[in-house]
């Protein structure tokens, strides 16, 4: 099995409570704050004057940790809902992600993408022991790589690293990689160089989706030296004390396969832009907005996916009739959830006002949760930024879809006719009016729209069921239900060479066939609709009701 080594601390109790101690530690100080134990400490000579010192002899594991310490970090964020398996519950703490390398006394610091992605808040941990607040610079998405910045030095100048030249690398050279796997800080391991290579593919489940996401980096070196989940985006040093690459992936279970990103991959990025002129330069400002707007849209979507998986609950809360503390609680979660995906989507139309698949989200969280207030106010927002039929007819046909599932019929029925005036060719809107005024139990409208359906798209085999079902239920006119469902039957058989998967189709097939007398036509229909997999009690009731049918059968 694949894997980044990104830290995870829902699988490990020891990281479970030492994240919870990091937690109570990091909200003690304000970030940038130091230890009144070490406001005396004075600043270290830079590893790049001790190695000058120390000459042309390499150095030793001991030797490379306490030179480069200073000028090494690891990389937290903040979490407002971790889930804690030794409390079983959510809580809000701070959770080390991965590791980095300062290369400017400015605090600018180097470590992996992957590290950083998804986060709306970065906290970097010096070797002090003090956190800081950090943001994003720059990334090279295409090798791993990302530069950020702590924003609360108070001209502090901070140690820095000494960056090697990893074209100058050699298969079987000894290496020294060091971070903090699984949350041991500081935590040095040695190897050699076991191969170099280039342009290397390199396939990723992302965290959030699970889909495959395949990286061609331009040059890994494959190391032997020991990595884990933490040891993302920590420092690689030769036997000189220079960082010659970036540990960025494993290959898990496979041995001891791991890989880090060629620090000149690193450096290209950094000799990109000018830091003292950054702020200005537009080319940074447009990269960093679109990374800020991509964090929140993330953010945004992983709140609603939260909130799509217990609104359940909340659902529950609004009819209980007993007090259920579990349900009160989560729907509590709920509401600050959606507080955030609120806040995240619009952060991003702050970014991108124009962005309409923004507000096609925001419109399907509002029509899910069945906040039709919100979701009116949202679409009169969209129909005075956007002059276009087709996007308006989009929206338009979620909360016509909304308004017929709250049974709140005229408003479906005017959002549904707007459509129609856009688009008089659709025959899916022709349809949810017909569908719409069956379920107002307007049967003869109904049966007026499905009939102009059928007019318009003889191959509508769902309008054929829909009449059948009204001249079976409402009008116990079996022959002509029978002849409006089996012209969908035949027309599916003539179509894709099989029958229906329509449970309904089946089931008033069968009723009928059992009313004619008909044993035989009645159990292909039971058949037919036993390969039919549904879990609606409703539908498993019906094929209930067909079986025992079939049984009192002569």
């Amino acid at each position: 099995m694949f894997y980044k080594p990104r830290f995870d601390l829902k699988i490990n109790l020891f990281l479970i409570v030492l994240s919870i101690l990091f937690a109570v530690s990091c909200y003690s100080q304000e970030p940038g704050e130091k230890k009144k134990e070490k406001q005396e400490t004075e600043a270290l000579p830079s590893p790049e004057a001790l190695i000058k010192a120390i000459g042309d002899d390499d150095l030793n594991a001991e030797q490379i940790i306490e030179l480069n310490k200073p000028a090494l970090v690891s990389i937290w964020f903040h979490s407002d809902n971790f889930y804690s398996y030794y409390y079983y519950e959510e809580e809000d703490t701070v959770i080390l992600n991965g590791s980095g390398f300062i290369f400017s006394e400015e605090g600018i610091i180097g470590t992996n993408y992957h590290v950083i992605d998804g986060f709306d808040s970065i906290l970097v941990k010096t070797s002090d022991e003090v956190f800081h607040n950090a943001e994003l610079l720059l990334v090279d998405e295409k090798n791993d790589i990302a530069i950020i910045r702590i924003i609360d030095t108070l001209q502090q100048k901070f140690p820095v690293v000494k960056l090697g030249n990893s074209d100058d690398a050699k298969v079987g050279q000894i290496i020294y990689a060091v971070g903090s796997p699984l949350g041991f800080e500081y935590t040095i391991s040695e190897g050699i160089i076991a191969a170099i290579r280039d342009d290397e593919k390199v396939d990723f489940n992302d965290p959030y989706t699970y889909e495959l996401i395949t990286r061609t980096f331009d040059k890994v070196l494959q190391i032997t030296a020991a990595i884990s989940p933490g040891n993302s985006g920590g420092a690689l040093f030769n036997s000189k004390g220079e960082v010659i690459g970036v540990t960025s992936y494993s290959y898990g279970f496979y041995g001891n396969l791991n890989f880090a990103i060629a620090i000149n991959s690193f450096k290209d990025l950094v000799s990109s832009v000018n830091f003292a002129e950054l702020e200005n330069n537009e080319e940074f400002i447009k990269k960093k907005e679109e990374n800020l707007f991509h964090t929140n849209f993330r953010l945004a979507n992983n709140y609603k996916n939260r909130l799509y998986s217990t609104w359940y609950y909340s659902q529950q809360v609004d009819t209980m009739t007993v007090i259920d503390t579990f349900a009160l609680k989560q729907d509590s979660v709920n509401q600050i959830n959606l507080i955030k995906a609120e806040r995240y989507y619009n952060k991003c139309l702050e970014l991108k006002p124009d962005s309409f698949y923004i507000y096609q989200d925001m419109m399907d969280l509002y029509v899910f949760i069945e906040d039709f207030k919100k979701a009116e106010d949202l679409y009169k927002t969209i129909r005075e930024r956007f002059d276009s039929d087709s996007l308006l007819n989009t929206l338009s046909s979620s909360l016509a879809t909304a308004y017929s599932t709250s049974k709140d019929y005229k408003k479906a029925l005017m959002f549904y006719e707007k459509m129609l005036k856009l688009d008089t060719t659709d025959v899916f809107i022709y349809f949810q009016i017909a569908n719409t005024y069956e379920l107002m139990k307007k049967y003869k409208k109904a049966i007026k729209g499905y009939e102009d359906v059928i007019r318009r798209d003889s191959s509508y085999t769902q309008a054929y069921i829909e009449l059948g079902k009204i001249y079976y239920e409402k009008y116990e006119d079996y022959d002509e239900a029978d002849r409006y469902l089996t012209t969908a039957l035949e027309r599916d058989i003539l179509n894709y060479g099989y029958s229906s998967y329509n449970l309904d189709l089946h089931y008033y097939l069968g009723m009928i066939a059992v009313e004619d007398g008909r044993k035989f036509d009645a159990i292909l229909s039971y058949m037919d609709m036993k390969s039919v997999y549904t879990y609606s009690e409703e539908d498993n009731k019906k094929k209930l009701k067909l079986y025992k049918a079939i049984r009192e059968m002569d």
